[in-house]
This record gives structure tokens, sequence and C-alpha cells, in this order.
């Protein structure tokens, strides 16, 4: 019963806690501050455009899987809860940057994080045991 338990939190704790290394990156960038894995990001070719792919991707991937990939209808169309959630997350963290003058806002930086959400919410779809 007890390896159970601890299997069912296993996905709702790694999707929380990457949401909370995610939130400690925005808070970071929020006050101007650089930190050695912003620097090196910096320097890469698209850096910040795979930063975001990534950071969202992986975090839709890790929210579907703690959802177990439950899905919502919107319009007849079949949605991943966990997917739209993170994009509400990320477009809401994008337009806040508009108000920061130490961050600036860039319609590029959401579509990275809108291919970086659909690719990682279909890989989720792709490892999960469907449930009968």
């Amino acid at each position: 019963m007890k390896q159970l338990a601890i299997k069912q939190l296993f996905w709702p704790v790694l999707a929380l806690s990457f949401l909370a290394f995610i939130f400690w990156i925005i808070i970071q960038a929020d006050l101007g501050q650089s930190i050695g894995f912003s620097k090196f990001v910096r320097h890469l070719p698209f850096g910040d455009k795979l930063g975001h792919f990534f950071l969202y991707g992986v975090l839709a991937f890790l929210v579907n899987l703690a959802l177990k990939n439950r899905k919502i209808a919107i319009s007849g169309h079949q949605i991943l809860l966990g997917g739209l959630l993170v994009l509400v997350f990320a477009i809401l963290e994008e337009f806040t940057q508009m108000a920061l003058s130490t961050r600036n806002f860039e319609l590029w930086d959401m579509f990275c994080d809108l291919l970086g959400i659909t690719l990682f919410s279909w890989l989720a779809l792709r490892i999960s045991k469907p449930e009968n």
C-alpha cells in the first residue's frame, strides 16, 4: 500500500519541483540577476528560444503525467489539461514582462513555448499506459 502511494506521488512531486525551478529562474530574471545557467544559455545560438522550448515543454510533460493525461473538451476538441495549464501560465508570464524594465516581451518566446508544450505533451501521451 505504501509503495503504491509513493508511485502515485512521483509525477506530481516532480512536476511541482520543476515548476519551483522555473519560478526561481523567472524571479532571477525579473530582478535582473544573471545566474550561471542563464549566462550559458545566452551564449548559445537561439539559447533563449531553446530555453523556452525545453523549460515549458518539460513542464507540460510532467504536468500531463501528473494529471494522468487528463483531457478536457474545448469547442469539440479534446485538449490535454496539463498542456493547457502550462500554456496559460507561459502566456501570462510573458505578458508580465511588459511591466518590467529588466525583461522583454517577445512573441517568438510564446511561439517556442507553444512548440515545446505541444511536442512534450504528445510525448507524455506516447509514454503513458492507456487506462481501461
